[in-house]
């Protein structure tokens, strides 16, 4: 097997393109304040990476059609036609000043809640290491040994979502499903950026086939759903859908290498609704070497990932701090990309898809959400910065099975 070292793009707060070295990432930062008049948040202006001229809004319940098409009309805001595959719990306005319409909208005590359409980004930091030679991530969290006990069940789903995968791939082929795609609305979900298909490699790559990698699941199957561009940046509104379409389609798991610096109810709401369908949310913690969360990993209900070497040294880009709950390998991780290849990543995109994996063994044998959480949690090893980069150390797939 030859790996390729990778190189990519990296959208920069000032939303210009720059071809870097190798792939990276760059993460929106956003700061909140609360309004005095809302329970709700509220957007400082330039402080925020999001969609040009776009809101996200839910009305109360029970509100009249009458009085949302006044409070629209008045803001000057028009709602987008939700053309996708789901039927959004909330609407996408198209507007002229995003901030002054979220400020109006929020004091509007019809108005459950408004937010700029945050843009996201995929998770990963540049890549300065190329080597040929071993996977180490299944073999140090002790994953050989609980394929012994269960690989998966081809019954069951990861839901990948991400860049898209490429479903074509001979690691990945004979047990990709192809969901939806948010950025083209339609059923083609593949990957234009790399990234998708290589969190798949890492979550449940064909094993066994005498070629490329093994994936920490290798029985269970991946659902493809395609909401981050080839740029590697994706809406709130089409994540959130794809959160709650991967919930409807009855995926046990689902991965989120991606996130944003951006405390958002409508991301918040999409997860908690995939989590009370039974699914468990796996997201990377962010690669911005920092205490700050990042999101949807610090939400309640998701299992944040912070990255680790083969050392089991935090990695230096690894967010960190005890909203981090466990650890996994994200240094140099060899896994599928587009076109039949390979290549090595870093990032805390590439750690959180063997929790996905390991979510996706604990799945098989019967356990729910709350319990696959907690046997995670609780059978990780508590190695160099446990309590405090992150709260319950890297995790340990016999450990968790045998629970």
């Amino acid at each position: 097997m030859k790996l390729k070292k990778v190189a990519g793009l990296s959208l920069s707060l000032a939303l210009s393109l720059a071809v870097l070295p190798a792939v990276g990432e760059a993460s929106p930062q956003v700061d909140l304040t609360e309004s005095n008049a809302s329970p709700m948040k509220q957007v400082e202006k330039g402080t925020a990476d999001y969609v040009k001229g776009e809101v996200v809004i839910k009305f109360k319940d029970n509100v009249k059609q009458s009085t949302k098409k006044e409070t629209l009309s008045q803001a000057n805001a028009k709602v987008k036609p939700d053309v996708d595959a789901v039927e959004s719990k909330f609407d996408v306005l198209e507007v002229g000043n995003v901030e002054a319409v979220v400020k109006a909208l929020n004091n509007n005590p019809n108005v459950e809640y408004a937010e700029p359409n945050y843009k996201f980004n995929v998770s990963w930091t540049p890549n300065d290491t190329y080597y040929s030679g071993y996977q180490y991530g299944p073999q140090n969290t002790n994953t050989e040994q609980a394929w012994n006990l269960t690989r998966g069940s081809s019954s069951q789903e990861i839901a990948i979502i991400d860049s898209g995968v490429d479903y074509n791939h001979p690691d990945l082929d004979g047990k990709t499903i192809r969901g939806y795609d948010f950025v083209d609305n339609d059923y083609y979900p593949m990957d234009e950026n790399d990234h998708g298909t290589h969190v798949a490699g890492t979550a449940a790559a064909e094993t066994n086939n005498s070629q490329g990698v093994a994936g920490m699941a290798p029985n269970t199957r991946i659902l493809a759903v395609r909401a981050l561009d080839a740029n590697g940046g994706g809406s709130l509104a089409n994540i959130a859908d794809a959160i709650t379409y991967s919930a409807d389609q009855g995926a046990e798991v689902i991965n989120l290498s991606l996130g944003c610096n951006c405390d958002t109810t409508t991301l918040e709401n999409a997860v908690n609704y995939a989590w009370n369908k039974g699914s468990v949310i796996i997201a990377a913690a962010g690669n911005d070497g920092v205490s700050t969360t990042f999101e949807p990993a610090s939400y309640a209900n998701v299992i944040a990932v912070g990255a680790v070497d083969q050392y089991d040294n935090k990695a230096s880009f690894s967010n960190y701090g005890t909203w981090v709950d466990v650890t996994a390998p994200g240094v140099d991780i060899a896994s599928t990309v587009p076109g039949g290849g390979y290549a090595y990543m870093s990032g805390t995109s590439m750690a959180s898809p063997h929790v996905a994996g390991l979510a996706g063994l604990l799945a098989s044998q019967g356990k729910s959400n709350w319990q696959i959480r907690q046997d995670i949690e609780q059978s990780a090893d508590a190695i160099s910065g446990t309590g405090y980069y992150f709260e319950h150390g890297r995790i340990d797939s016999y450990g968790a099975v045998l629970r």
